[in-house]
């Protein structure tokens, strides 16, 4: 029989019984005044790789359900405005089925950014183009609208930029931007990314050509 050891924590009014297999609380039949302050529930763990486990947050891989149930971040953060791309519209549903379709690959990843305390998703973040001639890939990030101004982007970033250097050996990270883009410029600037160049033209907006940016953090910045 295995040896089991009560620990007595007066305060609270309970035995805390030590199992070299199980740890569990049992409560005292006496509590000051019948008032018991029940313990907290252990921290559940976070299933993801530890690198991804940032202070606020953690990013996970995106399911079909996560595309499905943020799709409307896009919808309002209006794609022809934070992209040089054709946008093909689609319902959530559909978004997700598609995303169900493409192929999984090590060089690209979509993921989920979490907020830790209720365990909420507040974001979208995605590297793909991994380049294992010159170890850069490119990267993206939406946050819900409802959950901006709230340093999640920058942490968000630090934690997906901080796993493909260290953890997939990545010499460089690089996205584009608007010029119009004034809260994503000042984003990437507090993330540490510099100016690499200017693509004229390089967005059409309401109809009006604008001129778009690289950015861009080495390992080394």
């Amino acid at each position: 029989m295995r040896q089991h050891i009560a620990v007595a924590d007066a305060e609270a009014g309970w035995f805390r019984v030590a199992n070299p297999a199980v740890e569990r609380y049992t409560r005292t039949k006496t509590c000051r005044r019948e008032k018991c302050t029940q313990m907290p529930d252990k921290k559940k763990p976070i299933l993801t790789e530890p690198s991804l486990i940032g202070k606020k947050l953690y990013l996970r891989p995106a399911t079909a359900e996560d595309i499905a149930n943020t799709y409307h971040w896009l919808v309002l953060s209006d794609p022809n405005y934070i992209s040089f791309e054709p946008t093909v519209f689609s319902t959530a549903a559909e978004a997700a089925e598609a995303f169900k379709k493409q192929e999984r690959s090590t060089n690209q990843q979509q993921f989920t950014v979490v907020r830790q305390k209720d365990n909420t998703p507040v974001g979208l973040a995605h590297f793909f183009g991994l380049n294992t001639h010159n170890h850069s890939a490119r990267i993206d990030l939406l946050i819900d609208p409802d959950e901006r101004k709230k340093g999640y982007g920058l942490e968000a970033i630090n934690i997906l930029y901080g796993y493909l250097f260290n953890i997939r050996g990545l010499n460089k990270v690089y996205t584009f931007t608007a010029e119009y883009n004034k809260e994503g410029i000042k984003l990437l600037k507090k993330a540490g990314f510099k100016k690499d160049g200017t693509l004229r033209h390089q967005y059409l907006y309401k109809r009006e050509f604008r001129d778009g940016f690289v950015y861009s953090r080495l390992a080394s910045d």
